[in-house]
């Protein structure tokens, strides 16, 4: 696999061309700021999880366990930003909840995804409003092409969208998120749903701490019963708010 270069106390990426020509002040920042502003959600020490390296995989990005550090695969070349934030987003939330990282999918594992469907959007909101009055011209010219990347996922599944209007909506698609399969527009769906109430209230965050290993969870309500013995006050109404949406 070669060797990596430690851009920060626990992220390391590979040392080897595989990510192609990309600028790595830029690129490195990113990595970093998706740390620091989900340490500051969470109320955490920035860097203070378990190692982290990256890696470039053609395939699908996904996270592994190598005991005891992590390994993260991303897809992404070159200065695709957007794409750097969107899968970084994505893998490194996995990497925090450090639950079971075997690949199954099974018990509240599509939650799991869903939630991280989520962290993509998010950081890209965060990083939008970072880089958009940023003194570093680059960021701040490239700012609009983050806010375009997110409205785009926001506004991905519109047909399936239609169909959370009623009631018991969730319910209904658990048989098809209960299958050991992804169903990555149905994850999209339900994330721009809680969307609103996260960036209303990031200390939402705190959830992923407190989900372990998603695969030992087979209900929702179980989950959720479980998260409000653990919340604390920065978040106990918007957790509540979460599951009257989430299971009304």
């Amino acid at each position: 696999m070669g060797t990596f270069k430690q851009i920060a106390p626990n992220l390391f990426i590979t040392n080897n061309s595989s990510f192609g020509n990309y600028m790595p002040d830029i690129v490195y920042n990113l990595l970093m700021t998706v740390d620091v502003n989900f340490s500051q959600c969470l109320e955490i020490t920035p860097f203070c999880s378990c190692n982290c390296y990256i890696h470039h995989h053609e395939n699908n990005p996904m996270c592994c366990n190598i005991p005891p550090n992590h390994l993260i695969f991303l897809s992404v070349i070159e200065n695709r930003w957007c794409q750097w934030i969107y899968q970084f987003a994505h893998e490194y939330c996995h990497h925090l909840v450090n639950g079971g990282l075997s690949g199954e999918i099974s018990g509240l594992k599509w939650f799991e995804e869903t939630i991280c469907e989520l962290s993509s959007m998010y950081h890209l909101h965060l990083i939008f409003m970072q880089w958009s009055n940023n003194s570093i011209p680059i960021k701040s010219h490239y700012a609009p092409c983050l806010l375009d990347y997110l409205n785009d996922l926001l506004l991905k599944n519109q047909q399936l969208s239609s169909s959370t209007d009623h009631s018991g909506w969730l319910q209904s698609w658990i048989p098809l998120l209960s299958e050991p399969q992804y169903h990555r527009d149905h994850y999209n769906v339900i994330a721009t749903k809680m969307y609103p109430l996260f960036v209303r209230n990031p200390n939402l965050w705190k959830i992923i701490l407190h989900f372990g290993d998603m695969r030992n969870w087979n209900s929702l309500s179980d989950l959720f019963e479980h998260l409000h013995q653990t919340a604390d006050d920065s978040y106990s109404k918007s957790l509540s708010d979460l599951e009257k949406l989430l299971l009304s």
